[in-house]
């Protein structure tokens, strides 16, 4: 079990606070417990601006591949590829189904469907990701080719 989804000492208690807390400022509430799940999930895969800055700064690396060192060059493919995993369609589902998991701290969401509704969204997520996968695949190649000379 995550850590910080262990089960406090007094489950009844908690339950009440947090009902409490929910009533009486659900903003701060709301806020309180995303934060939380920030720090239990990496949510970086989904964010639709956190994949333009690394894909820029992938076409960045790529379009100087040639002058990389072998070293680099590695660094490069060992980056590409891991944002490659992280997209398709199994990387997806499981990352949507962390954060599913993540979720299901809200009074909405359960601990069993919170990672299938996670794990769903991830599914449609890498769905519309599939010409970002295309490119990526291009720059695999890219980089392999300049590494033969």
């Amino acid at each position: 079990m995550i850590a910080a989804m262990a089960i406090p000492d007094d489950p009844k208690a908690w339950a009440l606070a947090q009902a409490e807390r929910l009533r009486s400022d659900p903003k701060g509430w709301a806020r309180d417990q995303g934060e939380r799940a920030k720090k239990m999930v990496n949510i970086a895969p989904f964010s639709d601006e956190h994949l333009k800055e690394e894909l820029i700064v992938l076409r960045a690396g790529v379009a100087r591949a040639k002058q990389l060192s072998s070293d680099e060059r590695i660094a490069l493919h060992d980056a590409i590829v891991d944002l490659r995993e992280r997209i398709a369609p199994g990387g997806a589902i499981v990352s949507g189904a962390k954060i599913g998991l993540a979720a299901s701290i809200l009074p909405v969401v359960g601990m069993i469907t919170g990672p299938i509704l996670g794990g769903a969204y991830g599914a449609l997520r890498s769905k519309q990701l599939a010409s970002v996968r295309t490119e990526i695949d291009e720059m695999l190649r890219t980089v392999v080719r300049s590494g033969q000379r």
